[in-house]
């Protein structure tokens, strides 16, 4: 019966959370959604903010076993192809897990300042899967003899970096508190996702005014 309660509990605030946000849930809400007493809340996670972290750390890990069954190995070794098809599957894991993804997008943009440091702690921690995957499997497929000469290795990797973090982060900030929009939009985001990298693959320039 305590597990029982314990997941209702769980479940019903991620779902208060993703839906209100950290501050306007408050453990008496929690407590009459899920029919139980705020006496019970704290016996069982203490704190409310100690049951947000758990939440958010628990939603992390959704969406990283979601990424790892949705991903299948590629044949092409293009970097530019692997990572186009890398940022799909991060797409996909985030309309099929939207409760986790809304609140993810909000810990991470608007963090309740009183837990920002554990928030960021958490973050970096639950993180390194996902860099590790990117340096060890994606970006070793750029390599020197695919660039042009005057283009140095470790220079295109940071750019390459700078631009996907940056379009990253300005689809989060857009798109959060409007998930429905995501799932309709998602191709619209790949498709930007292309041109991008068209842009990193050939220049800003036409060929002509290269040659000048």
């Amino acid at each position: 019966m305590d597990i029982e309660k314990n997941e209702r509990i769980f479940q019903v605030a991620k779902e208060l959370f993703a839906t209100l946000g950290y501050h306007q849930t408050s453990a008496n809400l929690i407590a009459e959604t899920a029919d139980v007493s705020k006496a019970l809340i704290f016996h069982h996670f203490q704190t409310k903010k100690n049951l947000y972290l758990n939440i958010i750390n628990d939603s992390i890990d959704v969406l990283m076993n979601a990424f790892e069954k949705e991903s299948h190995p590629q044949d092409s070794e293009d970097f530019f192809e692997q990572l186009k098809y890398f940022v799909k599957m991060k797409l996909n894991v985030a309309v099929s897990c939207p409760l986790e993804n809304q609140l993810l997008m909000q810990a991470f943009i608007t963090p309740p300042k009183e837990i920002m440091k554990e928030l960021e702690q958490l973050f970096m921690e639950k993180s390194k899967p996902m860099i590790a995957l990117n340096d060890d499997y994606i970006y070793q497929l750029l390599t020197p003899k695919s660039l042009r000469d005057d283009v140095e290795l470790n220079q295109a990797k940071r750019l390459i970096r700078t631009v996907f973090e940056g379009f990253s982060q300005r689809i989060i900030n857009e798109y959060t508190g409007k998930f429905e929009n995501l799932v309709d939009e998602t191709d619209k985001i790949l498709s930007e996702m292309d041109a991008i990298i068209d842009i990193l693959k050939y220049g800003v320039y036409t060929r002509e005014v290269n040659q000048l």
